[in-house]
């Protein structure tokens, strides 16, 4: 699809630069070379420069003066400071998401899960991966807290990269993955916040484990709790 330039020309930007480095097009350390993708993009170097601080408050890439900007490698500490956040501020989604979830709501969530579950049977890393984001995304819709929605949409950017990259490499793993979000399901639709927030805490701890193994530079096994 060829990029089309918004009004709001650096945010989308940030955005189209932010799916090449989820996607792994441009690689953890690569140098970003801005007359490359001002020419891409079509577009002058300076709102791609403003694109591009953008993206390092996003912790995407560094920015070293008269070096220009490289992506960020997918360190196991940036890993680790991820995911306290990530279980402290998911588990409280699943909690009010329970609490609060409406019937539309319930909904949306048991449709994205059915998309997990056919993406996982058939071995589909692409449908999977916008299949936990639309599950993350109705239950954030169900927790009905503004401040915490754009908390996490902070960390989306950081999110995607390291789901895409954890994903990428386990694809016969999906179906022993999918249980979580069952369970959470099952639990918010039966109203026990305690245990939605319980399951979501179970499965921010073992993405942890699968994330650490590539920073680590290792292949998860297909049989990794």
């Amino acid at each position: 699809m060829a990029f089309t330039p918004s009004e709001n020309l650096p945010e989308q930007l940030a955005r189209e630069i932010s799916d090449k480095i989820i996607h792994n097009e441009l690689k953890p350390g690569e140098r970003v070379i801005e007359a490359r993708l001002a020419d891409e993009m079509g577009v002058s170097r300076s709102p791609l420069r403003e694109a591009l601080r953008i993206l390092e408050k996003q912790k995407l890439v560094a920015l070293t003066p008269r070096k220009g900007a490289r992506v960020t490698p997918i360190s196991a500490a940036h890993i680790e400071w991820y995911y306290d956040i990530f279980e402290a501020l998911y588990s409280l989604v699943a909690r009010r998401a329970a609490e609060n979830a409406t019937a539309e709501d319930r909904g949306d969530m048991q449709a994205a899960l059915r998309q997990i579950e056919t993406a996982a049977a058939d071995h589909d890393i692409d449908a999977y991966y916008e299949g936990i984001f639309a599950f993350a995304a109705s239950g954030l819709q169900a927790a009905q807290n503004p401040l915490l929605e754009t908390l996490l949409r902070d960390l989306g950017p950081a999110n995607r990269r390291i789901q895409y990259a954890s994903l990428s490499s386990r694809a016969s793993d999906l179906q022993h993955n999918v249980r979580f979000f069952q369970e959470m399901y099952q639990y918010l639709a039966a109203g026990q916040p305690s245990r939605v927030e319980a399951a979501a805490r179970a499965y921010a701890r073992n993405e942890k484990i699968f994330a650490l193994k590539i920073a680590n530079g290792d292949k998860p096994r297909e049989d990794a709790p």
